[in-house]
């Protein structure tokens, strides 16, 4: 029974969505009061937050990216000794606050998103969560701070903010032709290693008596990765004959390795342009953006070929052009 009480109240400690938007309207309704501001409705935070397309969402998007970079090069200029010797204060005050307003601005995220658990688990939610909690956790593990130079990540929302959505075509056929292409590579690579363990062992033949570099099969396992990859490093080399001949057929034989992923990919990207040049810009839009279409006043704009869903608009939300309605 105690086990059960104990779990009844951990389970009550859990927020549901109503105290949750409670909470948030009484923490930030005070600070905005304290302020002389008035808290925002849902709707328009999720306007400003979530949209580029008004004037204050684009002006808050802009600042955020700001805020991104700024605190994505603390960690970075705070590991150079000599700026950390004289800045380490400024450097601390300024990741706290960026990090407490970064913090405020997850929380409002889930507050006004309309689907919560939907945007904590996207990428987006995910990378925004990994932004703020390396930080928190740096204050019991300190090796973790530097972590938080993944903010650079958020960095991403450029391409909302900007309507770079001309840009994401190209990604999306590279993102399709690397997926097509993984079972390949993947062939490809265990072909490769195998290779790096049959080179390997016959270089332990022939110079395992003679060369100290080369005393194991594991030893020669890295020499053969070392120079199937062209790395080259250079800290094991043979001493024998036959181990330079060997070697020498190695090194002529990477060059050829090393072109198979490319003309993998190449071809799968070449293969994809064809598939969308025979697709109607609306049917490749769809493709990408699973657009349903809601009714027969649905267009694409002249100049862009963007897809408009919206019945009543009247110029493009892109570029601008006026519609053909």
């Amino acid at each position: 029974m105690r086990r059960l009480w104990f779990l009844k109240k951990l389970l009550e400690l859990i927020p549901t969505r109503e105290k949750y938007d409670r909470f948030i309207e009484r923490f930030f309704g005070f600070i905005f009061a304290k302020l002389k501001l008035s808290f925002p409705t849902k709707a328009q935070l999720y306007s400003i937050i979530f949209r580029s397309d008004s004037p204050a969402g684009k002006q808050f998007d802009i600042y955020l990216l700001y805020a991104i970079g700024i605190s994505a090069f603390i960690p970075i200029l705070n590991s150079i000794p000599t700026l950390n010797t004289y800045l380490s204060i400024p450097f601390l005050v300024l990741e706290w606050l960026l990090t407490l307003a970064f913090t405020a601005e997850y929380l409002l995220r889930i507050y006004c998103a309309k689907n919560a658990t939907r945007y904590i688990l996207s990428f987006y939610g995910i990378v925004d969560a990994l932004s703020i909690f390396p930080f928190y956790l740096a204050i019991i593990f300190p090796g973790l701070q530097s972590v938080a130079v993944i903010r650079i990540l958020r960095v991403l929302r450029i391409f909302r903010i900007l309507n770079m959505g001309g840009f994401m075509k190209e990604a999306y056929v590279m993102l399709m032709s690397i997926k097509r292409s993984l079972r390949k590579i993947l062939i490809f690579m265990m072909f490769v290693f195998i290779t790096a363990v049959i080179l390997g062992s016959v270089m332990y033949t022939i110079e395992g008596d003679i060369n100290p570099q080369l005393s194991s099969i594991p030893k020669g396992i890295y020499w053969a990765i070392v120079t199937l990859t062209t790395v080259g490093y250079g800290d094991i080399s043979p001493l024998t004959d036959m181990g330079q001949i060997v070697a020498s057929i190695v090194m002529i034989l990477a060059y050829s390795i090393i072109a198979v992923p490319t003309g993998i990919i190449s071809a799968e990207i070449i293969a994809a342009d064809l598939k969308r040049k025979k697709l109607t810009d609306n049917d490749y839009n769809n493709d990408i953006k699973d657009v349903e279409p809601e009714d027969d006043k649905i267009t694409t704009c002249p100049n862009c070929n963007l897809t408009i869903t919206d019945k009543d608009a009247k110029y493009c939300k892109r570029c601008g052009s006026p519609l053909d309605r």
